[in-house]
This record gives C-alpha cells, sequence and structure tokens, in this order.
C-alpha cells in the first residue's frame, strides 16, 4: 500500500492561515471591482452595438441626409462619413454621444447624440456639436441656421 506525502498540503494550508486576511482583502477588492466595472462593459458593448450596428448607421445616414438631401452620392456635398469608435459614451443628459468625420476630412467632425424620440421608442440621431469647416458646408447648404 502507498503512502501519500500531504506535508505539501499542510505547508499550504498553513500559509493561507498566515496571510488570510491578505486573500480577504484581495477577494473584496477582485469583488467590488468586478460589481462595479461588469455593468460599465456591459453599457459600453451596448452602446457600440447600437452606434456601430444597421440601426446606428441609417440613423447617421438619415440624419446627413437631412442636412444634404443627396448625402452618400455623387451629387451630394456629403460624400462619406466615418464613425470614430473610439468617441461613443453615455451622454450625461440621456442617450449616447459619438463623433463623426465627414468626407475623410479630420476638419470635418459631426458631433452626434443618438437617443429615444421623446413619447415613444424610436431612436433620432442629431448632431449636438459641428466643426468650422463642416459648419461652413452646413451653411452652403442651408442645414444651418444663423
Amino acid at each position: 500500500m502507498r503512502t501519500i506525502n500531504l506535508e505539501p498540503f499542510m505547508r499550504v494550508g498553513a500559509f493561507i492561515r498566515k496571510y488570510r486576511i491578505v486573500f480577504i482583502i484581495i477577494a473584496v477588492v477582485v469583488s467590488v471591482v468586478g460589481v462595479v466595472m461588469v455593468p460599465q462593459m456591459v453599457e459600453k458593448q451596448y452602446m457600440y452595438s447600437v452606434v456601430m450596428g444597421s440601426e446606428g448607421r441609417k440613423l447617421i445616414e438619415d440624419m446627413l441626409h437631412r442636412a444634404d438631401p443627396n448625402a452618400l452620392t455623387d451629387k451630394g456635398r456629403i460624400k462619406s462619413y466615418r464613425i470614430k469608435s473610439d468617441t461613443i459614451e453615455h451622454n450625461p443628459m440621456g442617450g449616447i454621444m459619438v463623433r463623426i468625420v465627414l468626407n475623410n476630412d479630420p476638419e470635418m467632425e459631426l458631433h452626434v447624440i443618438i437617443e429615444q424620440e421623446p413619447g415613444n421608442d424610436n431612436l433620432i440621431a442629431f448632431e449636438q456639436g459641428i466643426s468650422g469647416k463642416a459648419a461652413e458646408m452646413y451653411r452652403e447648404l442651408g442645414a444651418l441656421g444663423d
């Protein structure tokens, strides 16, 4: 019959007993970080999926067509747009904030909000801020009131 040497396990048990307060603190810190960070990560993923998904792209394109009916065509002044995915964040007043670049020109940037329309569950995108060069183009299109 074989005997099992339990000494290594006894040493581990003694180590754990000696440093149990450290293990308890580590467990509490990991738990608190998990409780705080996981919901933020879930919210960030949701916002990313809304903005970068087909629904978000349609909302942004509808917004661009309100400014330029020929947007995203050869006849339009707005030829293309790029969503800056690293700028997606929660708007403290509600909705999702994101920046988009028009016509591959970093000086033509829109700050966009995607939020629920008042009174229903539909989403809408609208310009919250606009760079100087983009504002000039919007003025020429008659889409920016003075």
